[in-house]
């Protein structure tokens, strides 16, 4: 295991005495890695130079080291949110990156759920890549300012809807809606006539202001993609 610090094999400690955060870069570009290396050296952070590209290559570490794990998204577009949990499985006082070209709200909700800690575009700059993975390392949480807004607006409706917009009938078949339900199921599930669950459909679709029912499942996904929890 090589970690760039004093070409020592672990580094315990930097010039006052305080351990470095050790970086664990989980991707499979070379050039990435390279990168983050270059812009962490000077700053406090010890970066693995061994290539690690999936959770089986997951490193041990020694008790309390501060660890950072930063998962290229672009790479792993698939599976990125197990592979969060097999990380925070693996050291669970470990803060995790996801460092990605764009998010969408949908996986920021399932991956900050699965235990990531902030979300970096790589188009940011070194300088505001470096003061994000601090920031994550004090435990703050870092997100797009465009996931903001979108989570801000997204429970602004959500909570104009529970103020009694909707009624608790016509949530429940809104979920089933969101997940693609026929009437007829719908009505089964809930103990409904058809012509009953079709009222309620309609009604739904004027509260939320869509026009068909296609309409109002993709709407349901949305604002339950942004509803993040705190903890």
């Amino acid at each position: 295991m090589s970690l760039h610090s004093l070409n020592r094999t672990w580094p315990m400690s930097d010039d006052e005495g305080v351990a470095p955060v050790v970086v664990f870069p989980i991707c499979t570009s070379p050039l990435l890695r390279l990168g983050l290396e270059k812009i962490l050296a000077d700053v406090g952070f010890a970066v693995h130079r061994e290539m690690i590209d999936d959770h089986t290559g997951l490193p041990e570490v020694p008790a309390g080291a501060p660890v950072l794990f930063i998962i290229d998204g672009n790479s792993f577009a698939e599976g990125v949110v197990d592979l969060i949990r097999k990380a925070k499985a693996h050291i669970p006082k470990a803060k995790i990156v996801l460092l990605a070209d764009h998010f969408d709200s949908a996986l920021v909700s399932v991956a900050w759920k699965a235990g990531a800690d902030g979300f970096c575009l790589s188009t940011y700059p070194h300088d505001v890549l470096v003061t994000s993975f601090e920031l994550v390392m004090l435990g703050e949480a870092i997100l797009p300012s465009d996931i903001v807004l979108t989570i801000a607006t997204g429970r602004e409706e959500m909570l104009d809807l529970q103020r009694g917009k909707l009624s608790n009938r016509e949530a429940e078949i809104l979920g089933f809606l969101k997940e693609g339900a026929p009437n007829k199921v719908i009505a089964r599930n809930l103990n409904l006539s058809e012509a009953t669950v079709k009222v309620h459909i309609k009604a739904i679709l004027k509260k939320a202001g869509v026009r068909n029912r296609t309409q109002a499942a993709l709407w349901a996904r949305r604002y339950a993609a942004v509803n993040l929890e705190a903890s």
